[in-house]
């Protein structure tokens, strides 16, 4: 591989040296529309009012792009693009067992694996479960148009949601017949290959989407391989209406665990895996089938109606480092239907937009644990059946008083019944149900100075459900599993406001502060006689304050440079821990300043070099803040061109992580039992890649 990337960045020097010694460019190319450079203009919004521009939003969102997401990327995780995000904080990009761990103003940092607190849309489908869990195994990120990420204040049209939310838009419909291939080779034995095709008739529109991703891994007991198909067709009916169909599967036949190391472990070699995650076997395995059927209809020129319809089918195994109840498989099922009516309302005269909607959906976990025999199925000593119920009705209502002033107030109630029904034990010890029911307002204003500078202030509440693997473990040292009836929802008020803007083409600002308020507090945490596996608490309260800045500058006609800050003073205000009071100590899993940076630079040849810096502050690993990480600077280049030749688009590109060779953790696991806080990153690595289209 490395071989093979060295002749492709010899080919590469060699063509940009040829091309700068011919500067005469046509004027095709002088439209950069398609490329790194835009106009900083306010991009389009779904999820709030009816379509409306961000600028005109009184909350923090940020818009990625096709570029930001996969323009000389690896497409390995969405650590690649989403680090220029202020707010949003990424780990656990190497271990695919685990999954990205993605936080947002904090919340999701709790997570052992995959993310909560967050919710996921793909096409407006949600990915997330009703009780809050979300895997990013079934996206594929070289798939994917631009994704909308919410910053908080989203509960109240989104529910178990206290973070925010990420919706992705898939690749449009091509407007004719489309074929598209993208092959990508990295270190340590990394391979992906994509395939994309699809077409355009009178009324039918299709798009197929087929990857298979294989990695060895950078540390021992850590390669991982997935399958996925993806599928998406629309039907016209009438002028008025048209139906949606979506597809999704996904195979994963194994992603081994490395588990994480102690500091002596990590000084003595960085690539080794956990002894004890070898002997076991630790990893899991993954398929997964989805379906959703979307329906929209125009009712007039100022309204319209849509509803979505979805199931999901994920059978799930997984090797945990430890013998009793070592091995899990879930048999995982979860539905949902979402209708949506939106409209243009005007109340005594006053412009206004409104969006009524019901919401309800139905999760059921099917969890057997067996006993681990060094990696092979010993005794069952657990089976449960595990349901969440949700139902849910909301409404927003947007008020645009003149040109100076606009508003937003929306309301959300959910009703979230929760039952574990033990199949193990005759007298059903396990079993357990909870009833938790939250309102989510928000209530938001926009200031405007004129059509390019605007601020906000809002106030909103939102919440956050314990998962049903969170609830299934009860910390009790007596128990396999069972139903931990002591966990109860976070709930969180939060204040914020901001400003946001651009200047013609040139400059354009996004900043914000918030101040959130979080009760019942949920933390993870592991017990003396049960290394490595997790349980959670509700520990008391959280005061969260954050400063998140993000802006584009063009710097020469070519050059441009985008920067993001974020700021998180987040600490306990209530924490009691057996007889010691841990207030004022600093959440784990979060550093206080985190800073990124971006040098981009096209020419109208089609040459493209874009130069990454990300800093990260100080991160304490355990609740106690007697252990933290030391700051780390990490440094990323790419660079590609875009070629035309007959009638094929060739893009070949290559990139180099961590520059300068950084010693850093690719995840960190909080309050780990024993100093095993640390999952160690790769060094210097490249890939390089090319991506086909087919006129």
């Amino acid at each position: 591989m490395n071989r093979l990337c060295k002749i492709f960045i010899l080919i590469f020097l060699f063509d940009i040296i040829k091309s700068q010694s011919n500067s005469t460019f046509q004027n095709e190319n002088e439209n950069l529309s398609d490329t790194l450079f835009f106009e900083f203009l306010p991009v389009e919004v779904e999820g709030f009012l009816n379509n409306t521009n961000n600028i005109n939003i009184p909350a923090a969102i940020t818009t990625l792009t096709n570029k930001d997401l996969s323009f000389g990327q690896k497409t390995l995780s969405l650590g690649e693009s989403f680090r220029s995000v202020p707010g949003v904080f990424l780990m656990n990009d190497e271990n695919f067992a685990q999954d990205t761990r993605i936080s947002i103003r904090g919340f999701g940092s709790r997570s052992a694996f995959g993310i909560r607190g967050i919710k996921l849309l793909v096409d407006g489908f949600p990915q997330t479960t009703p009780d809050g869990q979300s895997q990013l195994d079934n996206i594929d990120i070289g798939f994917l148009q631009n994704a909308e990420i919410f910053r908080g204040s989203s509960s109240s049209i989104y529910g178990n949601a206290a973070g925010g939310v990420i919706s992705f838009k898939s690749d449009p419909f091509p407007d004719k017949f489309l074929l598209k291939s993208n092959f990508v080779i990295a270190q340590n034995n990394f391979n992906k290959i994509q395939t994309t095709i699809g077409n355009i008739t009178n009324r039918f529109k299709y798009l197929i989407n087929l990857s298979s991703t294989s990695y060895l891994g950078y540390r021992d007991h850590s390669k991982m391989k997935t399958n996925n198909l993806i599928m998406k067709s629309e039907y016209q009916l009438n002028t008025n209406s048209k139906i949606g169909l979506h597809f999704n599967f996904v195979n994963s036949p194994f992603s081994q665990d490395p588990g994480s190391l102690n500091i002596d472990q990590v000084a003595l070699n960085r690539m080794a895996a956990r002894q004890q995650n070898i002997q076991y076997d630790s990893g899991e395995k993954v398929f997964q089938n989805r379906i959703g059927i979307s329906y929209v209809v125009s009712l007039s020129n100022t309204s319209d109606f849509e509803i979505k319809s979805f199931i999901t089918n994920r059978d799930f195994s997984n090797k945990l480092p430890f013998e009793v109840g070592g091995q899990v498989d879930l048999d995982r099922s979860f539905w949902g239907l979402i209708s949506k009516y939106k409209s243009n309302l005007n109340l005594f005269n006053i412009p206004g937009s409104l969006i009524v909607g019901f919401e309800m959906a139905n999760q059921s976990d099917r969890r057997k644990r067996y006993d681990n025999l060094f990696g092979d199925r010993g005794s069952k000593v657990f089976d449960q059946l595990e349901s969440f119920n949700n139902t849910a009705i909301f409404f927003q209502h947007a008020i645009f008083f003149n040109n100076s002033i606009s508003s937003i107030f929306g309301m959300r109630w959910d009703k979230n019944k929760i039952e574990s029904t033990d199949y193990y034990f005759l007298d059903g010890v396990g079993s357990g149900f909870s009833d938790l029911k939250n309102t989510s307002p928000f209530f938001g204003i926009v200031f405007s100075f004129s059509e390019r500078s605007k601020a906000y202030v809002n106030i909103s509440n939102h919440y956050e459900t314990p998962t049903l693997n969170e609830l299934s473990n009860d910390p009790n040292p007596l128990s396999i599993g069972g139903f931990n009836p002591d966990l109860e929802s976070q709930v969180s008020n939060s204040f914020e406001f901001g400003t946001k803007g651009y200047i013609g083409g040139s400059f354009s600002w996004d900043l914000s502060y918030f101040n959130s308020k979080v009760q019942n507090e949920i933390v993870p945490f592991e017990i003396i006689g049960k290394p490595g596996k997790t349980f959670y608490k509700n520990v008391g309260s959280t005061i969260r304050d954050g400063i998140e800045v993000s802006s584009s500058i063009k710097l020469l006609k070519y050059l441009r440079l985008d920067i993001s800050y974020t700021y998180s003073d987040f600490i306990y205000s209530t924490y009691q821990k057996e007889d010691l009071s841990l207030n004022e100590n600093k959440l784990p899993g979060i550093p206080l300043n985190y800073f990124h940076s971006d040098f981009s630079y096209l020419n109208p040849g089609g040459y493209y070099a874009i130069f990454s810096t990300s800093y990260v502050g100080k991160i304490f690993l355990d609740d106690m803040n007697e252990d933290f990480t030391k700051p780390y600077t990490v440094s990323n280049l790419r660079v590609g061109k875009n070629i035309d030749y007959k009638n094929i688009q060739m893009k070949p590109y290559f990139g180099i992580n961590n520059m300068l060779d950084e010693k850093f953790n690719s995840n960190i696991r909080i309050n780990a039992w024993g100093g095993r806080y640390y999952e160690p990153a790769p060094g210097v690595n490249i890939h390089c890649g090319i991506e086909l289209l087919f006129k």
